[in-house]
């Protein structure tokens, strides 16, 4: 019996490969001489199975030969891996690539049911779990760990399958997406380190691609004061203080103009709730194929500006009372004179300038210091400068070192300095404090006094 109705299915194939052009459910019954409704059948079973094309004009279904490629070839010329089970998931045919992965022979494979698939190489219950009877059309991704090789991934299609006799099954295709996966796998794992490392900086990074914002990390939002939404929809040209803006403005249009340069911006901004910060800004561009990549990386360093304000400040106050005292102020750090007030340029008659070029030895100049050393001073026998008597002073000493000398001044005249140096050491960095009164006309005034007591005590003898 199922030899006759596979006869008939035969001859029904023969006679429309004679008429490719199709023919009717009549005209076929008519050609050999059988009922409508047992030709109909046979169609159907046809159709079903493949075997056969339909298209229908009106009323009338025509039918042609299927120009189907044969399994056989599909299974041997196709690279992916090719498996076609019955619907008792018996394998009743597999490719030669999928047994070179599994290192198994058809013998070991076709004709047994998949679910007792065993490969000495290769880890496949991943795909035994995704086998049903009643699966159906569907596409998944499985895995297959291989022995000492690591993954292999595969992008598998499950393809309703109905054999020439009628009997139904799938065939499964898996298409080797392995570098595929693993590409996309490091490109996550990439854009996952770039997003913690993004998230934990303490700089503020906006990342724009043709003018475009299309990132920006946490610290944008707390420096900034706004959320991301907002900065997405606004220009960051638009959170500058209105004094910096036109000059980062153009400084922007330099950075444009040269985009394969970085360039750096200092400015003012005005957070969303009203308060200023100062900003440093560094900007830089990369071009990958038709797209333009900005990065702009803020650091708040308004604490450091504030800082550097009361530095600033501290200077100013110290520099004010410095050029107000009466005594003569020089700051020595490391053997080099780094400030001197107006009093010691009126003392020495040399400037600033001249100070700081010429240093202690070329302007304090000492005479005849022999004659004047007293008691608690630093003794000096013979002519001298004063670096000599700065060089006994040791740092953070208790004792400072004091002297009276003859100094000369830049014009020539003698006046006699009284003085006293410390010293201070902070880190690799020494400095050294000279202060310096003029106390000439003292002198002379004391030295009037003793001569006029001297006469006086001669006329009373």
């Amino acid at each position: 019996m199922m030899q006759d109705y596979q006869q008939e299915l035969t001859v029904i194939r023969d006679l429309l490969k004679k008429n490719p052009n199709g023919m009717s459910v009549t005209d076929i019954s008519k050609a050999l001489k059988k009922n409508k409704n047992t030709i109909g059948r046979y169609l159907d079973i046809l159709l079903i199975s493949g075997q056969v094309d339909m298209r229908t004009y009106g009323m009338a279904k025509v039918y042609t030969l299927s120009q189907r490629v044969p399994l056989s070839a599909m299974l041997s010329y196709s690279k992916d891996l090719i498996m076609v089970l019955d619907n008792e998931s018996r394998i009743v045919d597999i490719n030669g690539n999928f047994l070179s992965l599994l290192q198994l022979s058809r013998e070991d494979t076709v004709g047994k049911n998949i679910t007792y698939l065993r490969s000495p190489e290769v880890d496949v219950h991943e795909l035994l779990d995704t086998i049903r009877a009643d699966m159906g059309d569907r596409e998944t991704t499985v895995t297959f760990h291989v022995k000492d090789k690591g993954e292999r991934i595969f992008h598998q299609k499950c393809v309703s399958t109905v054999f020439e006799d009628g009997r139904k099954g799938i065939t499964l295709i898996l298409e080797d997406v392995t570098e595929h996966i693993l590409a996309e796998r490091e490109i996550r794992e990439s854009e996952e380190r770039f997003r913690m490392m993004a998230e934990n900086i303490r700089d503020g990074l906006i990342i724009m691609e043709n003018g475009k914002n299309v990132y920006a990390n946490s610290r944008i939002t707390e420096i900034a004061g706004y959320s991301f939404e907002e900065i997405w929809a606004m220009k960051p040209l638009n959170l500058i203080a209105p004094e910096c803006y036109d000059e980062v403005a153009q400084r922007i249009r330099d950075i444009e103009t040269h985009p394969d340069k970085p360039g750096d911006l200092l400015m003012w901004i005005i957070r969303k709730d009203g308060t200023r910060r100062f900003i440093y800004g560094r900007i830089s561009t990369v071009r990958h194929s038709d797209t333009l990549y900005s990065f702009i990386i803020f650091t708040d360093i308004t604490e450091l500006k504030n800082q550097e304000a009361r530095v600033r400040e501290s200077e100013q106050r110290f520099r004010m009372m410095a050029e107000n005292i009466q005594d003569g102020l020089i700051i020595v750090e490391n053997e080099k004179v780094v400030f001197t007030n107006r009093r010691i340029n009126e003392i020495s008659g040399y400037s600033s300038e001249e100070m700081a070029t010429k240093g202690i030895h070329g302007t304090l100049i000492v005479e005849d210091m022999s004659t004047i050393s007293a008691p608690g001073m630093i003794p000096i026998s013979e002519k001298g400068r004063i670096e000599e008597i700065v060089k006994n002073v040791q740092p953070d000493s208790e004792t400072p070192g004091e002297f009276k000398v003859w100094m000369r001044r830049k014009d020539g005249t003698l006046r006699l300095i009284q003085g006293k140096v410390t010293a201070a050491r902070h880190g690799d960095i020494t400095n050294t404090y000279i202060t310096m009164s003029d106390i000439t006309d003292f002198a002379e005034r004391e030295k009037n006094l003793r001569e006029r007591i001297d006469a006086l005590q001669e006329l009373l003898h």
